[in-house]
């Protein structure tokens, strides 16, 4: 059974943890819902999944020029 340290850590079981995917320097929020704590992943965006995806998206064709004209290629 899993004990709070003086530190107030725990360590949440292997079982559990493969259950609800809970990784090595995850985040989780701990909820206080009536008699209970849930530890539950954290909903706070990550910084890079929120700017993933911006920006005009390109051809191939688009970025491959791209490429070549920031390594000083082009043929214009």
């Amino acid at each position: 059974m899993p004990r709070i340290t003086s530190k107030g850590q725990i360590t949440i079981p292997q079982d559990i943890r493969n259950k609800f995917g809970f990784l090595p320097g995850m985040e989780v929020d701990v909820i206080a819902e009536g008699n209970k704590a849930l530890i539950v992943k954290s909903r706070r965006e990550n910084r890079f999944i929120k700017w993933l995806g911006r920006g005009k998206r390109r051809s191939k064709r688009e970025a491959d020029y791209m490429i070549e004209e920031i390594r000083g290629r082009s043929d214009e």
